[in-house]
């Protein structure tokens, strides 16, 4: 099915009313222009013979001006005739040419008893006398009393017909008012063509208004429909920008706010959606390293269960005999029996501190000394691969939790012996921060890709995952250290430096509501 525009259904609609008003125009004046025409010459006819009624007082010469100002603005000649017939008037006939006229030859001759006078030109003398003579003679002129007007027509040829009034005068005589029907049907046919040529012209005209107007009012409609198609594609950039002072314009407005709502609305929900996917894939990868963490633990706890079993099973059996075998037996099931209580001891020390139910102990704490007694405990370690060992001696002192912060240097350097090749640096040092004291633990070695930095502070990740006793932690120590930054109001982070990474921690002093018991 064809479709159309609204410009064109508007500019077809005005063209259609142009043409409906135009047609019932001509079929009016083609129908009934004559009739309405010749009841306004009547009326002019009849008004004429009031005005000269009222003016004639039977002295002729006294109107003569008036009758030809009459005749000179309108196709009407009159004619005064008195009681005895003579002709009084007329603007085509002299005064001092009067003759009585006679009936045409029809009439016998008989004299009629009316005197006139013509003009030297026989055919208008004849034509005006025949006009006067039948006028007369239908409206019963000599034969009855004649008060009042009555109109007739008076037909000399066959196409040559006169509209007449005869209107009788209370000072006696009457007067005879015509005009030909030639200038009645010319008048009418000039009407109608002027009326075609103007009909055809306004046609035009309103054909051409019809497009501009059609342009005009479809024109913020078309650029409206465009905003609404784009906004279907998502598009919020277009606006209506017409005037608001009619109902095209409130509409533009309202779509303009119902595309601000939809881009903020739309806005929102694709935050939203971003934010839900980043959420289901944050808990997709912490599903995935929790998983990985109880692979881990599980690892990390079947190898001391194992031995603990096994031994345990050596001694009940009778195995080692021997005191010093079973001194041997008993020192690994306490090792291995101390290795799962520290794994379970910082799964709940992490806990603790993820859901603030760790207690915090504020005082001062001397970070030289902190440095020594950490080297002095780790100084076997140490020893049996050959690392250097460094602290600075004149650290600044912090007002914070003392065993936290312990724990936070024990971490950094259990990984920095874990990771430092043999006969390796590692270098603590501590230094005066914005807010606080930074901590600082260097180690040689090879570092960290960049992307996995920000990671490695995450619970249950692993840079190693070569399932080693030796070499293998549980991927919960930087965890630990990330949730006591968090408990103390610091902040930690790691960098890669030259022939090494350092880990930093940065604990400001105590808050203003200290969290003691």
């Amino acid at each position: 099915m064809k479709r159309y525009s609204i410009k064109v259904k508007f500019f077809a609609a005005i063209s259609a009313v142009a043409l409906v008003f135009i047609g019932v125009l001509i079929v009016l004046n083609v129908f009934f222009y004559d009739d309405y025409y010749m009841m306004t010459r009547r009326s002019e006819l009849k008004s004429t013979y009031q005005l000269i009624e009222r003016l004639y007082t039977g002295d002729v010469t006294g109107i003569s001006s008036a009758l030809d100002s009459i005749e000179s603005r309108s196709a009407i000649r009159l004619a005064i005739v008195a009681d005895d017939g003579t002709v009084l008037y007329t603007s085509a006939l002299l005064p001092e040419e009067s003759e009585p006229p006679v009936k045409p030859e029809n009439g016998a001759g008989r004299p009629y008893g009316i005197g006139a006078v013509f003009p030297d030109f026989w055919s208008q003398r004849v034509r005006i006398q025949n006009i006067l003579v039948s006028a007369l003679e239908q409206a019963g002129w000599g034969q009855t009393d004649l008060s009042g007007y009555t109109f007739t027509t008076v037909s000399l040829h066959e196409n040559e017909q006169y509209l007449c009034l005869v209107g009788a005068f209370e000072q006696g005589g009457c007067l005879v008012a015509y005009m030909p029907y030639a200038f009645i049907e010319q008048n009418s046919s000039f009407n109608l063509l002027f009326l075609l040529i103007a009909g055809g012209c306004a046609l035009l005209i309103c054909l051409a208004c019809g497009y501009f107007v059609s342009r005009q009012f479809t024109r913020p409609l078309i650029e409206m429909g465009q905003i609404a198609n784009d906004m279907a594609k998502f598009d919020f950039t277009k606006k209506y920008e017409g005037p608001e002072f009619d109902e095209i314009g409130q509409l533009g407005q309202s779509i303009n706010r119902l595309s601000t709502y939809l881009e903020q609305a739309i806005g929102e929900l694709q935050q939203s959606n971003t934010q839900l996917a980043q959420e289901i894939r944050e808990k997709e990868r912490i599903d995935n390293m929790r998983r990985e963490f109880i692979v881990n633990v599980s690892h990390e706890l079947k190898t001391p269960i194992a031995l603990i079993q096994g031994y345990a099973e050596g001694l009940t059996a009778g195995v080692a005999d021997d005191p010093e075998d079973r001194k041997y037996y008993c020192d690994t099931i306490a090792d291995e029996a101390d290795h799962m209580n520290k794994l379970v001891m910082q799964l709940l020390n992490l806990s603790k501190l993820e859901l603030g139910a760790q207690q915090t102990y504020y005082d001062d704490v001397d970070i030289s000394a902190l440095f020594a007694e950490a080297v002095r405990k780790t100084a076997v370690l140490c020893e049996s691969r050959g690392l250097r060992v460094s602290y600075q001696t004149d650290a600044p002192t912090v007002h914070t939790d003392s065993d936290l912060l312990e724990q936070v240097l024990m971490n950094y350097l259990s990984n920095a012996i874990r990771y430092t090749r043999d006969g390796g640096q590692i270098v603590l040092s501590a230094s005066a921060a914005e807010n606080g004291v930074r901590l600082a633990v260097f180690n040689e070695g090879e570092g960290l890709p960049d992307e996995e930095l920000p990671k490695i502070w995450e619970k249950f990740y692993r840079t190693d995952h070569a399932r080693s006793r030796e070499n293998g932690g549980t991927g919960i120590g930087l965890s630990l250290v990330r949730a006591i930054a968090d408990t103390l109001h610091g902040t930690c982070g790691a960098e890669n430096t030259e022939n090494g990474i350092t880990f930093w921690f940065e604990v400001p002093g105590a808050p203003d509501t200290e969290q003691n018991p």
